[in-house]
């Protein structure tokens, strides 16, 4: 009897190590896996219009009111030049994108000015980009220096005294 009771044992244990192994790790039977999402890896948006792949789009400025620096890509895989256009409600800017190459709005030659956003520093502002008869609205990041990898382009240049109201205040007595 001791023999059968003992393999009756076994018999539940194993069953029940497979379902518990089961419950593990079949979790991506039904949940999706994060791995399979694109996203943009950086701070500035990714989409397509039209024909222009653009690639991390987003603001650099120290206000809503003070000039802004398109940052980002425009990639044109296309056998055709392409213009670009984003608009906010403050101004519009039109960039030319040749046949076959990409725009970087980063190097120099590229640097692509705003008048303004409108909105503040770690917000998001409305836009239309259009690009032939496509367009486009999504909200454009608007960033800062606070990350030191932006400080050179922002207009006017960065400022230690830009992060000041980012101090903590001292904790006061008592909490």
């Amino acid at each position: 009897m001791t023999a059968q009771k003992n393999r009756g044992r076994r018999v539940v244990a194993a069953a029940a190590l497979a379902m518990l192994t089961l419950g593990v790790t079949s979790c991506g039977a039904i949940n999706e896996q994060a791995t399979t999402y694109q996203y943009a890896a950086s701070d500035g948006i990714v989409l397509n219009v039209g024909d222009l792949d653009v690639r991390n789009l987003m603001l650099v400025t120290k206000s809503a009111t003070d000039e802004a620096r398109v940052l980002g890509s425009l990639v044109n895989n296309t056998d055709k030049d392409e213009t670009f256009e984003l608009k906010l409600d403050t101004d519009s800017v039109t960039v030319k994108v040749p046949a076959k190459s990409v725009v970087e709005f980063e190097e120099d030659e590229n640097k692509t000015l705003l008048s303004s956003t409108g909105v503040a520093p770690g917000a998001h502002v409305p836009a239309t980009l259009t690009v032939g008869v496509n367009s486009a609205s999504p909200s454009i990041p608007v960033i800062d220096g606070t990350l030191e990898e932006y400080r050179e382009y922002v207009p006017g240049g960065f400022e230690p005294s830009d992060l000041a109201h980012l101090t903590p205040s001292p904790k006061p007595a008592g909490h």
